[in-house]
């Protein structure tokens, strides 16, 4: 994940969250996608959607981290990574496309990304987050063990929970303590959390690159 001092990832994490604060546009409209297909214009929602969660939820992990409530700020930066995953997801499917295949893949991804349940209350199905993980990890294997490990702290197992709150001193006592050394948050959560928003402008970047062919395509099936 590179090397750096904790004081360091927090200010990359800052930085790279007011960058993406400059892109959220308050509206997206179909007129300035295409005239034909409604795809970009799901895209471009998508998109934008992800933008904000991203804003939200990495504002809320670095404000943690600054207050060393490490334990929430993972389970933030675990929320973060799976967002990051989808998008590296639709990324993907819109390549693909561009490519000349699996056109109709695309738009069942949105529909799924943008309407699907998990509890069926809706017609359209979830996308797994865990697959869109697993996704990025064939590239990355880092990533999905980063995150896999951000799952441990995210469940009541051990490390979210005796690790997490408390100092085991013998059999007989224990000490309520909540985890506050730095290089340990840093190495779990915070370079895992700046990593993946330096992914996303990649992946978002990479997105807009190809929306020109995208649209073309997406006009003409």
């Amino acid at each position: 994940m590179g090397i750096g001092s904790p004081e360091e990832s927090i200010a990359r994490i800052k930085e790279l969250l007011s960058l993406f604060d400059r892109r959220i546009t308050p509206t997206v409209d179909k007129e300035n996608t295409s005239p034909v297909s409604k795809v970009p214009y799901k895209l471009f929602c998508l998109r934008a959607l992800y933008q904000i969660r991203i804003c939200d939820l990495g504002h809320a992990s670095h404000l943690l981290y600054v207050k060393k409530a490490y334990v929430p700020a993972f389970v933030l930066t675990r929320a973060v990574m799976e967002t990051v995953a989808m998008l590296y997801v639709c990324f993907s499917k819109v390549s693909a496309s561009v490519k000349g295949s699996s056109f109709d893949d695309i738009d069942d991804f949105l529909m799924k990304a943008l309407l699907g349940t998990r509890d069926g209350t809706g017609s359209i199905k979830y996308y797994n987050a865990l697959t869109a993980v697993q996704h990025v990890g064939k590239k990355n294997k880092a990533f999905e063990e980063l995150y896999l490990g951000l799952c441990e702290f995210t469940h009541p197992n051990w490390a979210g929970v005796s690790l997490a709150y408390s100092e085991q001193i013998d059999e007989g006592h224990m000490v309520i303590e909540t985890i506050r050394d730095s290089s340990f948050a840093d190495t779990i959560g915070m370079k895992p959390l700046m990593a993946s928003l330096i992914l996303f402008d990649e992946i978002y970047h990479g997105i807009q690159e190809l929306i020109p062919k995208f649209t073309e395509v997406c006009d003409n099936c």
